[in-house]
């Protein structure tokens, strides 16, 4: 799969109305606190195996090697400060959407839900025909989350070894019939 970059690359919006709350893009100024919510977040994910955790508590200077490499992070604020994030790669027709964090103090908030509504119109907004988004099987919230969103399972892998995850996919736009 080949990555795009957005027209021009750059995107022209820098925030989304999604129900009550606003979505921004994080920029690369953002990334000392994106590195506090992911450590916040991640060594204590104990569904996913250790390699995992590790892997998603980045760094600082890796949140913004990612987002040169052509990830788009976006993120809730709320008491002025990043609470949940998640980010989102083009490869082809496809926006992947992953590393979905939310503060343990703002859980059942429903900014989940926001980032997922947010990341179907970014998708749209992007001239994508697909969103993937990768799901634990046992985590029962998350799989009726995007169910509820539309979202089909379409394929079942090892994302790591010993680390079963479920593909989940949602068409949001139909192929051009010319």
């Amino acid at each position: 799969m080949a990555f795009r970059q957005p027209i021009g690359g750059i995107l022209m919006r820098k925030t989304w109305k999604i129900g009550d709350r606003v979505v921004e893009l994080l920029e690369e100024e953002d990334a000392e606190e994106i590195e506090d919510l992911l450590k916040s977040v991640w060594p204590y994910a104990e569904d996913y195996p250790d390699e995992w955790r590790k892997r998603r508590a980045l760094s600082a200077d890796e949140v913004r090697e990612e987002m040169r490499s052509g990830y788009f992070y976006f993120g809730i604020r709320e008491e002025g400060r990043v609470v949940a994030l998640y980010k989102a790669k083009i490869y082809d027709d496809i926006c992947l959407g992953e590393h979905l964090s939310v503060h343990p103090d703002f859980r059942r908030r429903g900014l989940s839900r926001t980032l997922y509504a947010h990341i179907i119109t970014f998708a749209k907004e992007m001239g994508c025909r697909r969103v993937h988004v990768n799901i634990l099987p046992h985590q029962e919230a998350s799989v009726r989350l995007v169910t509820r969103y539309g979202f089909k399972k379409i394929k079942e892998y090892e994302q790591i070894p010993g680390m079963l995850v479920h593909l989940y996919e949602k068409i949001v736009a139909e192929e051009d019939e010319s």
